[in-house]
């Protein structure tokens, strides 16, 4: 089953990519290779494989969690363009659902 050109949009306007109809056929291409391929991962039998998070045993060293001074709230926000109640304040770069900026 291969992708039709809506659902191919669709992805790429989620992935925020701007796509040519004329880049559309090799787009299709390439996403229903790997969908077949996953298709295919999807088909084997892994019942008898244990997980593994690596293919090698390996522990991440670990430094030991000791308290020690930290900066003060004054001392980290001294240099920031605006601060507020003791916070980075910064500028909004998410819109609203409705498109405007409700505070």
């Amino acid at each position: 089953m291969g992708l039709s050109d809506q659902e191919i949009l669709h992805v790429a306007r989620l992935a925020r990519l701007r796509l040519t109809t004329a880049e559309l056929p090799g787009i299709r291409r390439d996403l229903n290779r790997v969908l077949d391929y996953v298709s295919q991962l999807q088909a084997l039998d892994l019942a008898d494989i244990p997980p593994t998070m690596h293919v090698v045993n390996m522990e991440m060293p670990l430094r030991d969690d000791v308290v020690a001074p930290s900066l003060s709230v004054e001392e980290a926000t001294k240099n920031a363009p605006q601060v507020e109640a003791g916070m980075f304040k910064v500028p909004r770069i998410v819109e609203s659902e409705g498109g405007g900026d409700d505070g």
